[in-house]
């Protein structure tokens, strides 16, 4: 005798199957529009500190974002997280800001940058930063801190610029990513 599977079982199975799929897609659009959100937010203050997170899409305006901030005296002090700070630390140099302002850290991944640029703002005895970076990347960047009990106030770069779908496709994988792997 072979065991028959009911036409009533198949159809709840797919149901579940089908509840969990649109429970995921609503999880993503929803986590979309948080990023979307975030990345149009900026809490520019006065800080201690700006905190420019620096990657291979061109530093550029998050550098002359943060020389800005530094000269109007909202900060007094940059860092510079990235595995090659070193063109992003001779053009703020070159634009006014002096030496001993810009710390660098050295670091490969973000989560790394974010854990030194905790332990570097207590050592340098600051108490305030603001978060310098791509719009789409904030959310995720800012989740990563208060995780590690770094609190940093949101000023992305851009913050009224387009951001396309599959940027917040990308990060909201990355989001993802950094929630259920750690990574």
């Amino acid at each position: 005798m072979q065991p028959r599977i009911s036409t009533l079982a198949l159809w709840r199975s797919f149901r579940r199957i089908l509840a969990f799929a649109a429970l995921l897609v609503l999880l993503a659009l929803g986590t979309g529009a948080a990023v979307v959100v975030q990345a149009g937010r900026s809490d520019l203050s006065t800080a201690d500190a700006a905190l420019v997170m620096l990657n291979d899409q061109g530093a550029v305006p998050r550098v002359d974002h943060a020389r800005q901030l530094y000269s109007e005296g909202r900060v007094s002090r940059i860092l510079l997280a990235g595995a090659a700070p070193d063109a992003s630390r001779e053009t703020l140099q070159k634009r006014g800001v002096k030496e001993d302002a810009i710390i660098e850290l050295r670091e490969p991944e973000q989560i790394q940058q974010l854990a030194s640029a905790k332990a570097m703002l207590a050592q340098e005895n600051l108490r305030s930063a603001l978060l310098i970076a791509e719009p789409v990347e904030t959310l995720r960047l800012l989740k990563i801190a208060r995780d590690n009990d770094l609190r940093l106030a949101s000023a992305p770069v851009g913050a009224r610029s387009d951001i396309s779908i599959r940027g917040i496709m990308i990060e909201v994988g990355r989001y993802f990513r950094y929630v259920l792997l750690n990574r």
